[in-house]
C-alpha cells in the first residue's frame, strides 16, 4: 500500500529459483505487475551488481518508474552501490542475527553498507522501512503532498552522487593517432583494449579489472615512428574520459590509497580527485623496454592520464627486481586506490571546504 508504483526483485539467482521462492512463501502477488506477471531481474538478464543496469531494468519493468522516487533495499555493499549508481535511494539491511552495535562483525557489516553509500542501514525485518516509505510516496507526481520537503537525499539523490550514469566516450583524432576511449566508472572491470602496444593493453586491462571501471580503448597510431605518440595520446584520451565521467565530483570519497604486491615487487598509490593535476610517478624501471613499449613511456602514459583527468596522484614502486612485476604492481595499486576514490559517499556533497571541485 505504501508502494503505489509496485515492487520488483533484483537478484543474482536463477529465475526459476526466485519464482519457486515466491510461490513457496506466497509472495508472488507482492512483486507482480497489473497482469499478474512477476517483476524480476534475475541472473543473466543484466550485468551483475554493482552495475546499475539491473536496477534500471527493474524500474523499466515497473512501467518506467523515475529513479528519484524509488528505493532499493539490499544486504550487500554491491546492492547499495548498484542502487546509488542508478540514482535510487539505497537502504542497507542487516541479515538476521547481525547487530550493528555489537562492535564485531555486525558493526563491520553496517560500516561497509554505509561506506558503499547507504542512506540508512536497517535492522533485520525491515520494520524500520515503514517509517521511510511515506516520504517516498509523498514525492510521487499527483500526490497531495508532492512538492513538500522530503528527507535528505531522496529528491536530490542524483546531485549528491557524481552522476546517475558515470560514463563518457572521447574521440581524439590527430595526424599521429586516431583514438576512441569509453569508460564507465560503475562497471564490473570489463575491458576491450587495442592500442597497438601489447604491454600497454595488458596494463590498461589490469587497471580496469581492479578498479572495476569498464574501459574500451582503441588506437591506430604511427608506431612506425615509435611508441611515444600512441602511449601519450591514449593516456590523454583515457584521462579526458575519466574527467567527463566524474562529472561535478560530488558525493564521492575523493581520496584513495593502496599497496599492491606482485611477487617480489610492491607498489603504493595515493589518489586525490582534486581537479588540480599533479603527477608523481616513480616506477624506477631498469630495462629499456617491456614487451613492445619503452619503459619511459609507461611513466609518461600515467603522467598524461593523470594530467588530463585533473587528478593528483602519487604512484611509486617501492621495491622489486622484475620490471614487468614493478610496472604491473604499480598499475594495480593505482586501480585499487582509484576504486576507493571514485566510490560513492552519499553524505559527502562536494568533498572540499571550497565547496567546489568541478
Amino acid at each position: 500500500r505504501r508502494s503505489p508504483l509496485g515492487m520488483a526483485i533484483v537478484t543474482g539467482r536463477p529465475r526459476g529459483e526466485c519464482l519457486h521462492f515466491l510461490e513457496t512463501y506466497n509472495l508472488r502477488g507482492l512483486f507482480s505487475d497489473g497482469t499478474g506477471a512477476p517483476v524480476l531481474v534475475c541472473m543473466h538478464e543484466a550485468p551483475s551488481k554493482p552495475s546499475p543496469e539491473p536496477v534500471l531494468l527493474a524500474l523499466e519493468r515497473l512501467g518506467g518508474v523515475d529513479p528519484s522516487v524509488a528505493a532499493m533495499v539490499g544486504d550487500t555493499p554491491d546492492d547499495v552501490r548498484a542502487a546509488v549508481a542508478a540514482g535510487v535511494r539505497a537502504f542497507g539491511v542487516m541479515v538476521p542475527g547481525a547487530d550493528p552495535n555489537d562492535g564485531g562483525n555486525g558493526a563491520a557489516a553496517a560500516a561497509a553498507l554505509h561506506e558503499a553509500g547507504a542512506y540508512k542501514v536497517l535492522k533485520p525485518g525491515l520494520a524500520e522501512l515503514l517509517e521511510e516509505l511515506p516520504a517516498l510516496s509523498s514525492s510521487l507526481p499527483g500526490s497531495s503532498t508532492a512538492g513538500a520537503a522530503t528527507q535528505p537525499g531522496m529528491g536530490e539523490g542524483r546531485s549528491n552522487c557524481a552522476s546517475s550514469a558515470r560514463s563518457a566516450t572521447v574521440k581524439r583524432q590527430t595526424k599521429e593517432t586516431s583514438i576512441e576511449v569509453s569508460v564507465s566508472l560503475d562497471g564490473t572491470g570489463k575491458s576491450t583494449t587495442s592500442t597497438g602496444l601489447g604491454f600497454l593493453d595488458h596494463m590498461i586491462d589490469a587497471f580496469a579489472k581492479h578498479s572495476r571501471v569498464d574501459i574500451s580503448a582503441s588506437c591506430k597510431g604511427d608506431l612506425w615512428i615509435d611508441d611515444h605518440h600512441t602511449a601519450e595520446d591514449v593516456g590523454i584520451a583515457l584521462g579526458e574520459a575519466f574527467d567527463q565521467a566524474l562529472g561535478p565530483r560530488k558525493g564521492i570519497a575523493r581520496w584513495g590509497y593502496a599497496f599492491c604486491p606482485l611477487d617480489e615487487a610492491l607498489s603504493r598509490a595515493v589518489v586525490d580527485i582534486s581537479s588540480r593535476p599533479w603527477a608523481v610517478v616513480q616506477l624506477q624501471l631498469r630495462r629499456e623496454r617491456i614487451g613492445d613499449i619503452s619503459s619511459e613511456m609507461l611513466t609518461h602514459f600515467l603522467q598524461s592520464f593523470i594530467t588530463a583527468a585533473r587528478l593528483t596522484i602519487h604512484v611509486e614502486c617501492v621495491t622489486g627486481d622484475n620490471d614487468h612485476h614493478r610496472a604491473e604492481s604499480a598499475f594495480k595499486a593505482l586501480a585499487v586506490a582509484m576504486r576507493m576514490a571514485i566510490s560513492y559517499d552519499a553524505g559527502a556533497g562536494v568533498p572540499s571546504t571550497k565547496g567546489f571541485l568541478a
